[in-house]
């Protein structure tokens, strides 16, 4: 009886959560995948994705043997344009990051062991948007930053708001702000430094406010908020002195910062790793907000884990935290809304996936790349699986100048209203097929389709996706 009594609970539970649903982008590479081959005799040692606007993405791929940046457009297909048919050839293997400057592309190398104790070639080069040195940055596209450290994330950029530039190495105590061309701002702080060492940077507010963690605290649990033109605003939160950093009352030491990010209005999310206790190992997702822990998210400002479940990373839009997760083999993707309480995915509190390492969320897309062995067995290919998050943009009938309205529940035949900057539509069952696909939008018939529900997308002149769940009757 009491077992049939935990299962009735656990049904109620799961059943009581809100649900999210998603679908693969079907017009997203090939039915929603995209996968590129690097050189086979070449290992992928780390990856990274950067998602820009209009929805083109980049893939910061570093090897055994050179660096790459892989530029994808909107549809899932290579940018031509970018590079070498899409491929930027680094030709280093340095540590290797990037960001966006406007529609320039910032590369930052970090440092390359050339003997025990001499580390060098560490460096920040400007690219045009098609993978072109820009030579009006620094000298001649490169601005030199040496750096002695082993620490491979010794080196970091900041882009601000006005597009100047915040510069970090272990070198010096203090960051360094550069105009937005690469040269010292030496009308900034003291000729040119800030006089501020809480200095690996994270993002920048709307607020102007600068969040950064410290690398040298212990497992980055140090953060501050800055700015940059008001000293007296400067803060500092010590997460090891938190609830969040703790079990049962007892200090957690055997932590790491898996990955940090911001949102623009305040929020700062991080995902932490704990080990080698006597405990199973498990993981938390810790959320800030006002500069301390969020004490509306779960109550306490954290969730955690499932025993000997790990959090990769995670990514946040329209109130809601998607998060990958490995347990064994096997990686899922979960969902928190913003007060932390646990959401389904399609009917799934774990909602599988074939692989996993990074998850980026913007608008209504979700992007997840891996990695995966290619043809020569190695870890030489990489993976992008674009899904679209369910939203109700369909316009209703008081606002049918801006976006197309349809008729909702469908009997026979599937009615549009508004469609002049339509450019076409699918329609998807909830297995994530195409049953239905036109560039028309009068007539189209629906009376073949079983009854249920199904998800609408209409794909906007602008290369915006709409999506709506419809009901067939």
């Amino acid at each position: 009886m009491k077992k049939i009594s935990l299962l009735l609970m656990a049904l109620w539970v799961f059943q009581s959560y809100a649900q999210v649903s998603i679908n693969l982008d079907q017009t997203f590479g090939n039915s929603g995948h995209f996968s590129y081959q690097i050189p086979p005799n070449q290992i992928i040692t780390q990856s990274k994705m950067i998602l820009l606007s209009g929805n083109s993405l980049l893939q910061i791929i570093q090897t055994t043997e050179t660096d790459y940046i892989l530029k994808v457009k909107p549809n899932g297909t290579l940018d031509e344009n970018f590079g070498t048919n899409g491929l930027l050839d680094l030709g280093v293997n340095n540590y290797v990051n990037a960001l966006m400057q406007g529609k320039k592309l910032i590369v930052y190398f970090g440092p390359k062991s050339s003997g025990l104790n001499s580390y060098e070639d560490s460096k920040i080069v400007r690219y045009t948007e098609n993978g072109i040195i820009d030579t009006s940055f620094g000298n001649n596209g490169v601005l030199e930053e040496i750096t002695e450290s082993i620490n491979p994330q010794a080196l970091s950029v900041l882009v601000l708001a006005d597009q100047s530039l915040v510069v970090t190495n272990s070198t010096e105590v203090n960051p360094k702000k550069y105009t937005k061309n690469g040269v010292l701002d030496v009308s900034h702080g003291n000729n040119g430094q800030i006089n501020y060492n809480y200095h690996y940077p994270i993002g920048q507010f709307q607020n102007g406010k600068i969040a950064t963690c410290n690398i040298n605290s212990l497992a980055s649990s140090i953060f501050s908020f800055y700015h940059l033109n008001f000293p007296g605003a400067n803060s500092v939160l010590d997460l090891n002195a938190k609830v969040c950093h703790q079990y049962n009352g007892v200090p957690l030491q055997n932590k790491s910062n898996i990955s940090t990010k911001i949102t623009k209005d305040g929020m700062v999310y991080s995902l932490f790793e704990y080990k080698n206790y006597s405990l199973p190992d498990f993981s938390r997702l810790i959320v800030l907000k006002s500069e301390d822990l969020d004490s509306n998210f779960n109550m306490q400002g954290f969730v955690t884990s499932d025993d000997n479940e790990q959090f990769l990373d995670a990514g946040y839009a329209n109130n809601v935290f998607f998060i990958l997760n490995q347990k064994s083999t096997q990686i899922a993707m979960n969902a928190y809304s913003s007060a932390g309480s646990p959401l389904i995915i399609n009917n799934n509190r774990d909602y599988k996936l074939t692989g996993g390492k990074q998850i980026e969320v913007a608008g209504d897309f979700i992007y997840i790349s891996s990695i995966s062995a290619g043809s020569a067995q190695n870890l030489s290919q990489i993976n992008i699986e674009k899904f679209i998050m369910l939203n109700e943009k369909l316009a209703v009938s008081n606002d049918l100048y801006e976006k197309p309205s349809v008729e909702n529940p469908v009997k026979d035949i599937l009615n549009f209203a508004n469609t002049i900057n339509a450019e076409s539509f699918q329609i998807y069952s909830v297995e994530g097929k195409i049953v239905l696909t036109s560039k028309s939008f009068v007539g189209n018939n629906m009376s073949q389709l079983p009854k249920g529900n199904y998800l609408l997308t209409i794909r906007m002149k602008n290369g915006e996706n709409l999506s709506k769940k419809i009901i067939k009757k």
